[in-house]
């Protein structure tokens, strides 16, 4: 009896990277790609050129990514995420007990400025992106309800011990994220008109002045 022959293509199974050997490779690719995307931009950056610059080629890049696309939002969800799952634990009410609220906002905005000065290239291009891509903007959308999360939670017990000066605290969530992301966003992208440590004192004692009492 013959064979029926196939009318729709096999998809593609990608490898989840197991062996020590596939993990290396994994990071090879992604390494590669953000040199890449730096050096060309993301438009102009092909998967070709990745693979060639990890020294792989390009059958073996589509058995971990689809796409450059998914490259992206992997090296989204390692950065990202990353300074996301810092700021969530650095707003950790017990870490807030026993401490000064001031001292502990400036030490946060300080460690937040600062991380947006690592591989700056990268990071503009995952600006650029947050504009085109909806299914990126969703996932730092979803990063960013994930901090105002921990705020909201964070101003409520504040607010409990008398130490909060406002009142509506799912709204000073979203001014204080809002004010220090965009500020974090400029320094970042240049042209900001400021200095990183004095941006870091000024922005301490705007959301200082902001949320507590005297």
């Amino acid at each position: 009896m013959m064979s029926v022959p196939r009318t729709t293509p096999r998809r593609r199974r990608l490898r989840t990277p197991q062996q020590a050997r596939s993990r290396k490779t994994r990071q090879k690719i992604l390494a590669a790609a953000v040199a890449c995307f730096e050096a060309r931009g993301y438009d102009a950056t092909t998967t070709a050129a990745i693979a060639r610059r990890a020294g792989i080629g390009v059958g073996s890049l589509y058995g971990y990514f689809r796409d450059k696309r998914a490259i992206l939002l992997e090296l989204l969800d390692t950065t990202a995420n990353e300074i996301a799952d810092y700021v969530v634990h650095s707003l950790d009410p017990d870490a807030w007990h026993a401490a000064d609220p001031h001292t502990s906002v400036r030490q946060l905005i300080n460690a937040l400025f600062h991380t947006r000065t690592f591989n700056p290239g990268m990071q503009r291009i995952l600006w650029e992106r947050y504009f085109k891509d909806a299914e990126f903007r969703a996932a730092v959308q979803a990063i960013e309800l994930r901090i105002r999360a921990a705020m909201v939670a964070l101003f409520g017990v504040l607010k409990k011990e008398g130490r909060l000066r406002v009142r509506d605290t799912a709204t000073a969530a979203f001014i204080v994220y809002t004010s220090i992301e965009w500020t974090a966003s400029r320094l970042m992208l240049g042209g900001a008109g400021a200095e990183l440590d004095a941006a870091v004192h000024a922005a301490s004692d705007m959301v200082c002045r902001f949320l507590f009492r005297d």
